[in-house]
């Protein structure tokens, strides 16, 4: 009876670091995806790692306190390792929000039933996309690499509630979201913009040219043919910042690990 309460124990306590990582990181925080099914992966994994690591657990947490002191160390945790997996998610999308907003889809926002925010159609064909190129380039199995790294690295219930040289790695990471959105749709946006300048001349040239029922399906037809031609090179590019990826979430546990 004892040594099953201490597998329990074990359990419930690898249980807690794998839900407040997998909490925080895109896919598995998605409201498309049912609460059972998340709540039975975090099951399933949480199970298969308690043997693999049970020699790195603490013991269990005697006091209320001490247990609500664990869990909120263990969301920041998450949160932290989190953060870097979405400014990649949100650099593709902050991409498709401003191409769609050039092509003059801006005036048809939609309320994301994810974020619950209003994105554009462009923005969450994107984040298809980079979820597609996430899932082939074997991003997920990365991640769950690095969640079973995390116990050794980053004992549970450690001492001390946050690392102060966190910031010093994720702050940096912040200009990510906005290289990567004009390194994926520069070429786009610069066709779209030599689209306006050509329609502004032809509106100077020739007034008797209705430019403005002209530009509308222009633009939307050459935003979505230059797009689909681009996606040769945005596709090799998003899955090398997903390959990249492992760097700064080496970089956060050391930051925790101190």
């Amino acid at each position: 009876m004892p040594a099953l309460i201490l597998k329990m124990q074990q359990f419930l306590l690898v249980a807690t670091r794998v839900g407040c990582i997998l909490f925080f990181l895109p896919i598995w925080d998605s409201r498309l995806i049912p609460v059972q099914i998340r709540v039975f992966s975090i099951l399933v994994i949480s199970l298969a790692l308690t043997p693999v690591v049970a020699g790195t657990l603490p013991p269990f947490p005697e006091t209320w306190l001490a247990g609500v002191g664990l869990v909120l160390r263990e969301l920041l945790l998450g949160l932290s390792l989190g953060m870097v997996v979405r400014f990649i998610f949100s650099g593709v999308q902050m991409a498709g929000d401003f191409l769609g907003i050039q092509m003059g889809f801006g005036m048809v926002n939609l309320i994301d039933p994810n974020s619950g925010v209003h994105t554009t159609v462009m923005g969450d064909i994107m984040l298809l996309v980079a979820t597609l190129l996430f899932l082939a380039a074997d991003g997920h199995h990365l991640v769950l690499a690095v969640l079973a790294q995390s116990f050794g690295e980053v004992p549970v219930g450690g001492a001390g509630l946050m690392p102060g040289g966190l910031f010093n790695i994720l702050v940096p990471l912040g200009h990510l979201m906005y290289q990567m959105m004009v390194k994926l749709v520069a070429p786009v946006i610069l066709i779209l913009f030599l689209t306006q300048i050509a329609m502004g001349l032809v509106a100077r040239t020739v007034p008797q040219v209705q430019v403005m029922i002209l530009a509308f399906p222009l633009t939307i037809a050459l935003g979505l043919v230059f797009l689909s031609l681009s996606l040769m090179l945005i596709g090799p590019y998003v899955v090398g910042q997903f390959s990249w990826m492992q760097h700064p979430l080496t970089q956060v546990l050391k930051a925790w690990h101190g």
